[in-house]
């Protein structure tokens, strides 16, 4: 069931080198965000050439997409992995979106606030998200044929979660809250299943 869609720009890259420093560039911005990184700092962080990045990308703007782009595909790809190797729908339902869960963890709230902040991550970030809530749609709409779930609108549970995943990103929401991204997702998630259920628990 596999929801994942190629995008041409963030593209995998075609050798080892290449691969192991949009590793350590992805694991860089997650940690740090990434307005505040020049090149020149990046390459120094990464012990690597200026030549090495820009054979990923022509400059930082396409650096960053890359990186971000490469985070975020990955996340699809683990999604389709975990329900095409778990069977029930509940279970479905519940794999998926752990895999959220983790990737949550990875984000600092520096790189949360610089995709806020500038438009063109941000809307990468929105593709990424509504290919993650179209995923979810077959999953719901199988549980509902099978019994397992109420009758749901999948499409609305979907936008319901996509409009309350682009909340739990904001910046604020941690201090209003005081749960970290992380603790947000997976409360999220939990409700979501549960809510969705006919029986409560995870069978």
């Amino acid at each position: 069931m596999s929801t994942t869609q190629p995008h041409n720009s963030h593209s995998a890259p075609i050798n080892k080198r290449s691969a192991e420093t949009l590793e350590a560039l992805e694991a860089l911005i997650l940690a740090e965000g990434f307005s505040r990184l020049n090149v020149s700092e990046i390459v120094a962080r990464l012990r690597c050439s200026k030549r090495t990045l820009y054979e990923l990308a022509p400059s930082k703007k396409m650096l960053v997409l890359k990186a971000l782009g490469n985070f975020f595909s990955r996340i699809r790809q683990e999604a389709d992995h975990a329900i095409d190797n778990t069977l029930g729908p509940e279970r479905q339902v519940y794999e998926y979106l752990q895999v959220g869960v983790r990737a949550a963890e990875q984000l600092s709230q520096a790189v949360v606030a610089d995709i806020d902040e500038w438009e063109p991550a941000r809307t990468l970030w929105q593709e990424h998200i509504k290919l993650r809530v179209d995923g979810m749609c077959p999953i719901i709409e199988n549980g509902v044929k099978a019994g397992v779930f109420r009758k749901v609108p999948p499409a609305f549970v979907a936008e319901i979660v996509f409009a309350s995943i682009n909340r739990l990103r904001e910046p604020d929401f941690s201090d209003s809250t005081g749960l970290t991204i992380s603790e947000a997702f997976h409360e999220l998630y939990e409700m979501l299943l549960h809510s969705l259920m006919l029986r409560s628990g995870l069978a």
